[in-house]
């Protein structure tokens, strides 16, 4: 298989990647664009591709930092995964390259916007600071790759089936955290930060204060908190709680996994922890971010439910 692979961002983008490629036939070789980035920030190294990408014994891999580079590409048959949607430039680029050649193109979760629409992504990029009218274009675009462009939808949940979950990338995840299982014995409750300051959407004096009314609601319950903060936060911020070391991400941290439960706004690491660990989960509401559980999209809301508990305030 001659595959490509766009879009990643993150270390759980890779897992799911690495998934769908652990059923390759024949020869493997894949070429990796880079250049996914959230807030600016590149959270994806050469060591997490080859780490997370785990291709098999005998895989070839290249790593470009041009789209450029993808007409360079042998002329036959291609698969090219991408994470989200379809790269609209990198897609072209190997059209015109070889314009008779098959592309099968494969499409894996971002995350929950995955299981938005339009105007959901484009609220998502509006929040990252993003300006009209490129929001909108943006999202009619991406949009439109996903229903032009994309031959397989390599998802990990399941809309149809009452959102039940690809048996390959729960095998992939779980792979990462071996024997660790959610431990109700254990004291640590693990607090999934997101970077709502970075972006300039929340007060970091007012996030500080929802975190401490969090723990001491945990301390309440005989529990003790401990900060899990997202890649894209400066993880300073939390001097003054307990944190964990390292930056993995939650789903496959075995730190987290082992942890009694988990708690945070919505989002996809928590909906991963429920989903994959079998975590005990409370899902709270942010203060200052109540629009977005009014902002999620049907399939989402669906997806969250089946999953979640419904979101509460946590009062000091």
């Amino acid at each position: 298989m001659e595959a490509v692979i766009s879009g990643v961002r993150s270390r759980t983008h890779l897992v799911h990647l690495a998934a769908y490629l652990r059923g390759a036939e024949g020869p493997l070789r894949v070429t990796y664009l880079e250049g996914g980035r959230f807030l600016g920030k590149a959270h994806v190294g050469t060591d997490d591709i080859r780490r997370f990408l785990a291709l098999p014994t005998g895989a070839q891999l290249r790593i470009v930092d041009s789209v450029g580079a993808l007409a360079e590409l042998p002329d036959e048959p291609l698969t090219y995964l991408s994470v989200g949607a379809p790269g609209i430039r990198a897609w072209l680029t190997m059209r015109r390259a070889a314009p008779r050649r098959p592309i099968r193109t494969v499409v894996t979760d971002e995350g929950l916007g995955t299981y938005g629409d339009w105007r959901t992504r484009r609220a998502a990029w509006r929040r990252q600071g993003i300006k009209e009218p490129w929001t909108t274009t943006r999202a009619l675009a991406v949009e439109g790759a996903v229903r032009g462009l994309t031959s397989t939808r390599f998802a990990m949940y399941d809309a149809r089936r009452e959102f039940a979950l690809e048996p390959r990338i729960r095998a992939e995840f779980g792979a990462h955290v071996g024997h660790r299982r959610p431990d109700p014995s254990d004291d640590r409750v693990i607090f999934l930060s997101s970077p709502w300051v970075e972006i300039g959407a929340l007060d970091e004096t007012a996030h500080l204060r929802h975190v401490e009314r969090i723990a001491v609601d945990t301390r309440r319950r005989g529990k003790r908190l401990v900060v899990c903060p997202h890649p894209a936060e400066d993880r300073g911020r939390y001097r003054d709680f307990e944190t964990l070391d390292g930056d993995l991400p939650a789903e496959l941290n075995p730190e987290v996994v082992g942890a009694s439960g988990a708690i945070g706004g919505t989002s996809t690491a928590l909906l991963n922890l429920a989903a994959l660990h079998g975590m005990a989960t409370t899902r709270v509401v942010t203060p200052g971010m109540e629009h977005l559980e009014t902002a999620l999209g049907t399939v989402q809301r669906g997806l969250l439910s089946h999953y979640l508990p419904s979101p509460v305030t946590v009062s000091g």
